[in-house]
């Protein structure tokens, strides 16, 4: 396993020799098979869970549009374009369910696996690929992305796809190969605009490598498509493309990233401009482990020191598609920062699956330089393979633990909250609800519920309800923070009663009683 290193073909950047179709036999085939079909099976077992906000927002203002309604609306960034048509499509053929909305999340997920698996194999051969693919397959973030009915595994899979077009196009000039990368790229940025980002990232890497060939550098390195027009050809393809696409609402959308930018800075967007901190991504990504207490440092710096391995190794075999990845995740807090639009950590999810080659390489890399110091009375213990699977294994058993969770609780549970109002109200009762929760309950799942957003009209409904009064909360963090009126309101006149798990960040659903006895 740990011999899969091929040489480069002389002179070669890209990594060539190491196609993805060359020698894949049977039962690779359909060991892939098995890992996609498990990616399948994971991603739709409760695809039916509870829609979380922006998911019916998305459904709210876009899916339940008319077709040609929908192409000419831009007024928020919630409207991934192209997921929204396709979402639309998906509840045509089976109603409007979680399921039925998430599906399209589903496949491009699925999709996005197999992508991976072939840039994977071009770089790392049989096994490795293949163990790459398993770990997405059962990654917690990729599972959670491919049931969320929003763009981002669309996103992930266009942009893997156009990058294995950009790197065949190079290795191999062709109007066919660079006309797939073009529709792939108007079709990644009619998902997602940050899908920009990424692309420009594509842009800098050509520049420069076609920058030091036009000044007759590097010449042994340089590939037979790198000055032909192919490139040219699939770029101008791309732009033509995508502002015909964005035609109808490009007005609107300049608009609305305006607004957004606006938002943030504004002194009232205090919220909002602190997450235009790059360092703030950063916070959130330590976040997600810090349920590991003391050992976060010491994950941390081994899951660096395997990473950079991983890098440096892949980076040998392929600079430009390491180039690549690695440019662009400055790049793009940079640009992000520049035009004001937060930054979400869900911005980088393009990134995940080269993340996860650079530590299954990682891995490999580890194994070779552990194993001659792993010895016992001038004996090896353990070789390098041997180190190697261990590490595959443990990953896999870490990578299912982690994923458990996932299917705990929905990502926002207003299902659960809506039902124990329900049960538990009497009639006299009021139930209102807060803020973000009100657009969820008001728009889509309990009509009947009020909608309150100060702290005044919380106080007015609970003197005018003849019952109890009952109060329902989403994102209880924010809201609280951003409503201090009702915050005071609720803290007076309020006291908990049940609390709503999510996997959302901040994704509680909180329920809450009025202190005193039922009113005459």
């Amino acid at each position: 396993m740990l011999q899969r290193n091929q040489k480069r073909g002389a002179g070669s950047i890209m990594g060539r020799g190491m196609n993805e179709g060359v020698n894949v036999g049977k039962r690779e085939w359909g060991a892939l098979a098995l890992v996609l079909a498990l990616a399948l099976a994971l991603r739709l077992f409760k695809a039916d869970a509870s829609l979380w906000y922006d998911e019916i927002f998305t459904v709210v203002n876009y899916v339940r549009l008319p077709t040609s309604q929908l192409i000419g609306v831009f007024d928020s960034l919630n409207n991934h374009m192209l997921y929204s048509l396709l979402a639309q499509a998906s509840v045509g053929l089976f109603g409007e369910n979680p399921a039925a909305l998430r599906l399209p999340a589903i496949l491009f997920g699925v999709g996005s696996i197999f992508v991976q698996w072939r840039i994977a194999r071009r770089m790392m051969g049989a096994p490795g690929a293949l163990v790459v693919a398993l770990l997405l397959a059962l990654s917690y973030h990729h599972v959670w992305f491919s049931q969320n009915a929003r763009g981002y595994t669309g996103l992930l899979f266009f942009c893997s796809a156009a990058t294995l077009a950009f790197i065949k196009g190079l290795e191999k000039p062709g109007w066919r190969i660079w006309a797939s990368y073009g529709l792939l790229v108007a079709a990644a940025m009619y998902t997602h605009m940050s899908a920009g980002f990424f692309f420009v990232a594509h842009g800098v890497v050509y520049a420069w490598m076609a920058g030091r060939a036009l000044l007759g550098r590097g010449a042994q390195y340089r590939e037979p498509g790198l000055l032909s027009w192919g490139p040219i050809f699939g770029i101008t393809l791309s732009i033509i493309i995508t502002l015909a696409l964005y035609a109808p609402v490009i007005q609107q959308a300049l608009s609305t990233i305006n607004e957004v930018s606006k938002a943030s800075a504004a002194p009232s967007g205090a919220a909002l401009a602190e997450w235009r901190n790059p360092l703030r991504a950063v916070q959130e990504i330590g976040r997600s482990i810090s349920s590991a207490g003391p050992l976060v440092p010491v994950i941390v710096l081994g899951a660096l020191l395997v990473l950079a391995a991983g890098v440096i190794d892949l980076y040998r075999r392929s600079p430009v598609l390491v180039t690549i990845y690695v440019v662009h995740v400055p790049l793009a807090m940079l640009l992000l920062y520049i035009v004001g639009v937060r930054i979400w950590p869900r911005y980088f999810f393009v990134d995940i699956g080269f993340i996860f080659m650079a530590i299954v390489e990682g891995v490999y890399v580890w194994s070779r330089i552990l194993a001659p110091w792993l010895r016992w009375q001038g004996k090896s213990m353990f070789d390098a393979p041997w180190i190697a699977r261990f590490g595959m294994v443990m990953m896999v058993l870490v990578s299912i633990a982690l994923l458990i969770p996932n299917y705990l609780h929905p990502k926002q549970d207003f299902t659960g909250a809506r039902d124990f109002l329900r049960s538990y109200a009497k009639p006299g009762d009021s139930i209102a609800a807060i803020g973000l929760a009100g657009y969820a309950y008001g728009h889509y799942y309990a009509p009947e519920f009020t909608v309150v957003e100060t702290g005044a009209e919380l106080e007015r409904l609970r003197r005018a309800t003849k019952g109890r009064s009952w109060v329902v909360i989403a994102f209880p963090n924010q809201t609280l923070n951003a409503r201090p009126d009702v915050k005071a309101e609720l803290v007076a006149h309020y006291t908990d009663m049940d609390t709503f798990k999510g996997t959302l960040g901040d994704g509680e659903v909180w329920t809450l009683i009025d202190k005193g006895a039922a009113k005459p």
